[in-house]
């Protein structure tokens, strides 16, 4: 039992989440070519949960699968593929709810961008690089994230939830990241002992998962903020991509492209995050040891061609 110095209880508070994550893989910079990639987390708290609000707002309230607006809401949000009114409205409302000050303290989002041009890639399986590379980082991402939003708390991680793909056939992300981070961290344990990987799909009828919902909005969060720092190629459809985009336009100038100085803090939220690694080619190691090759300036190329400054051929 924890006591302070006066022989007094200390009573622990205690967190419970799950973890949403997604990724974007190699995105090249319109300005020098380097070779991004992402991991993009949702962190959604058990005792205040998210998934029922974006549920609500996917619908509009409106659970009647014989309504004429049912099929229009019921659409798979996939940022690349936001092709249609339909689907960018669900989008929106998505957007629109992260944005509402009222949903901060459900919404956690974090995105960890990685220059993998200026990693030393000995450090890295050269036969498989993006997943070396790929879950060390993950690992990274979540303590960050779970040490930033939740202080000072005991937190248990009742699950990670990661869309399907290639990760799940690796042998060590499975499970690799849960491992270590209870091997360091007293104050963080895990109720499950595998990631668990989720379809795209929300709807059961095609064998989804309703928590999918809650993967899509993390693929919605890292599209359209990977989306203003890369820019937005024109095409036939993408004018509803920059619709969104516009929308999440100033705020994310506020968190990672504010006026005068690169460490000015930012007013508008406390629940979203993101971060970029490593600002000079790393020697061995040194990601490892070096926080200061963290940081969170990025001109965004949405802006500078959105004003005029530039073109986007």
């Amino acid at each position: 039992m924890n006591k302070n110095l006066f022989g007094e209880q200390i009573i622990e508070t205690v967190e419970r989440i799950n973890i949403y994550a997604d990724e974007i893989q190699e995105k090249s910079c319109p300005y020098t070519d380097d070779k991004w990639i992402y991991i993009g987390l949702v962190i959604d708290r058990a005792s205040n949960s998210l998934l029922i609000d974006i549920i609500n707002r996917r619908y509009k309230n409106n659970f009647d699968t014989k309504s004429p607006y049912f099929k229009k809401n019921d659409r798979i949000i996939h940022w690349s593929a936001i092709s249609d009114r339909d689907t960018k409205n669900i989008a929106m409302r998505w957007l629109e709810y992260i944005l509402n000050p009222e949903s901060h303290t459900k919404f956690y989002g974090y995105i960890l961008g990685i220059n993998i041009s200026k990693l030393n890639l000995k450090e890295f399986d050269t036969i498989n690089k993006f997943n070396s590379i790929y879950n060390r980082f993950f690992r990274s991402a979540i303590l960050y994230a779970l040490k930033v939003f939740f202080p000072n708390k005991r937190i248990i991680v009742e699950n990670i939830f990661h869309e399907r793909g290639q990760q799940q056939h690796h042998k060590y992300f499975p499970w690799h990241c849960i491992y270590k981070i209870e091997e360091s961290e007293s104050n963080i344990t895990f109720a499950c002992e595998k990631i668990k990987f989720l379809p795209k799909s929300h709807r059961e009828s095609e064998g989804g998962d309703r928590r999918s919902n809650l993967i899509q909005l993390c693929d919605l969060f890292l599209g359209v903020c990977t989306s203003l720092i890369h820019g937005i190629e024109k095409s036939e459809t993408s004018h509803y991509r920059e619709e969104l985009a516009d929308l999440f336009l100033p705020f994310l100038r506020e968190i990672i492209n504010p006026p005068f100085s690169e460490n000015k803090e930012s007013n508008l939220s406390s629940n979203i995050m993101i971060r970029f690694f490593p600002k000079v080619k790393t020697d061995f190691n040194e990601f490892r040891r070096y926080t200061h090759q963290f940081y969170t300036y990025r001109t965004l190329k949405y802006d500078e061609v959105k004003s005029g400054q530039i073109k986007l051929f």
